[in-house]
């Protein structure tokens, strides 16, 4: 009679052993088919980053002009923005830079995507331009010019993005038919008040090249430019009068008309 070479203890370890082995084996295959599975999902969380809700126009082409000689002539900088999301433009228009030791003045051109959107008053529009700006002086309403294009509400404020502050003037003219909105500011070299009758003139400057496509972009212009004063005397072709050519080609005072937000 043959002797089990095992006793009873020694192979239910190794049934034990085998069993844990088995077990191991499965939870590492469970670990990794989870891992397989999860992993669209985790590709498709992280993916590319997000586009920016604006995207700035690699070669733009102008489509407003304005020049200022005050602050050397045309703008210094042309921008295109636009948004997929709903088609919205904003051309924009620059002069100096925010730290810089000159003036620093932003004209911006906004197309809604979308016909008939509203937009905000005047000095919300100014403000939620400010953000990344250090406010020295929070904004607050300046009153009305009356340049071409009616009545502008302006918006005071002071910057210090170099830890010099400089006066600024907001200002913002907005319209339904077309829709269309005109806004920005004008900060002096330091401290000093800007010049009303300088902004309204500039204002005054502003003109379209291209309203690409738009007949009521182009029609607004047009009618604009019927008001125009240029800067305070009346284009000599349009009323050569011994008056218009002698009179002072500096800009015209401006009359103010209390705050009124539009």
């Amino acid at each position: 009679m043959r002797l089990a070479s095992r006793t009873a203890p020694e192979d239910f370890g190794g049934t034990m052993l085998r069993l844990l082995a088995y077990m191991a084996g499965l939870a590492v295959l469970g670990g990794l088919a989870a891992i397989v599975f999860r992993l669209p999902a985790v590709v498709a969380a992280v993916g590319p980053a997000p586009r920016p809700q604006w995207i700035e126009v690699e070669r733009p082409r102008p489509a407003f002009e304005l020049s200022v000689p005050e602050l050397g002539g045309p703008a210094s900088r042309y921008a295109i923005f636009r948004r997929d999301a709903d088609g919205a433009r904003k051309d924009v228009l620059s002069w100096g830079e925010p730290a810089g030791s000159g003036p620093y003045v932003m004209l911006e051109v906004y197309r809604p995507g979308v016909p008939g959107d509203r937009f905000i008053d005047p000095l919300s529009e100014v403000a939620a331009r400010l953000i990344g700006f250090p406010v020295t002086d929070d904004v607050k309403p300046a009153g009305v010019i009356d340049d071409k294009f009616g009545a502008v509400s302006l918006v005071d404020f002071a910057i210090a993005p170099d830890g010099r502050e400089r006066r600024c003037l907001g200002f913002a003219r907005a319209f339904y038919d077309p829709s269309i909105q005109i806004a920005g500011w004008y900060c002096s070299a330091g401290s000093e008040v800007v010049d009303r009758a300088v902004l309204a003139c500039a204002l005054d400057r502003l003109t379209i090249l291209s309203a690409a496509g738009d007949a009521k972009v182009a029609n607004l212009f047009a009618r604009a430019e019927l008001k125009r004063s240029f800067c305070g005397r009346r284009n000599p072709i349009l009323a050569a009068t011994p008056e218009g050519r002698t009179r002072s080609a500096e800009p015209r005072s401006v009359k103010l008309r209390g705050h009124r937000l539009q």
